[in-house]
């Protein structure tokens, strides 16, 4: 008998495996969580700061718990990808982001902090405001490649075109070396609109990769998604 795959909203109950979406996300299939480096931070400190911001459920930024998309197979969690809405508010999600990580951040190492962010700043991609960002999207390594990551983006999409309805774009931002999430978007009908490249080697202290892309995936597919 085939599992049968379930998708639904997160809810508190799930927030320990949003974080673990969130991590293997930023990974990209490599050791590096990059928002550790950036931050100067432990892993298990980022899983406490991502426990507090994900309760807060604050929308318009990739931290928004309900914009997060569960998938199961037999009560077993597979996968999950988040979602926003991009300067809904006007206010853009890098600004809500940095302005709820900030008071738990170590303020002894702001200064260390403000010299990494200038080191990766060549590859910082400005979204499009009022369109849907897809982001975060993680499937287990055990239920790969049976179609759940593209479910979870369309489905995604679907129940934003219901709440959002004058969205004519989404969004995401990835590195372009991470090649399965690369070509998995491909394949959904993303195309590359925009590409960051650092050729500084110390880029590579805070990023698992030193080229990111910004990913476009048009009207006239998502359309047609049922």
């Amino acid at each position: 008998m085939l599992e049968k795959l379930i998708i639904r909203e997160a809810t508190y109950d799930d927030i320990d495996f949003v974080i673990e979406t969130i991590i293997e996300s930023e990974k990209s299939s490599s050791n590096v969580v990059s928002s550790c480096k950036l931050f100067a931070l432990s892993e298990e400190k980022f899983k406490d700061i991502l426990t507090e911001v994900l309760k807060q459920n604050v929308p318009n930024y990739d931290y928004y718990l309900s914009g997060f998309l569960i998938a199961e197979k037999n009560g077993n969690y597979v996968g999950a990808l988040g979602s926003w809405y991009e300067a809904a508010d006007e206010t853009p999600s890098g600004i809500i982001k940095a302005t709820l990580l900030f008071p738990y951040l170590d303020k002894s190492k702001m200064k260390d902090i403000s010299k990494n962010t200038k080191v990766i700043k060549g590859l910082t991609v400005n979204r499009k405001p009022y369109t849907l960002q897809l982001e975060h999207g993680y499937t287990r390594e055990e239920y790969r490649r049976q179609g759940i990551f593209s479910s979870l983006i369309k489905v995604n999409i679907i129940r934003n075109r219901k709440k959002y309805k004058d969205f004519e774009t989404v969004q995401g931002v990835l590195f372009k070396a991470n090649y399965k999430s690369f070509n998995a978007h491909l394949k959904i009908g993303y195309k590359v609109v925009e590409e960051k490249h650092v050729d500084d080697p110390e880029v590579l202290n805070f990023f698992p990769f030193d080229t990111k892309v910004l990913m476009e995936l048009d009207k006239e597919i998502f359309s047609t998604f049922e």
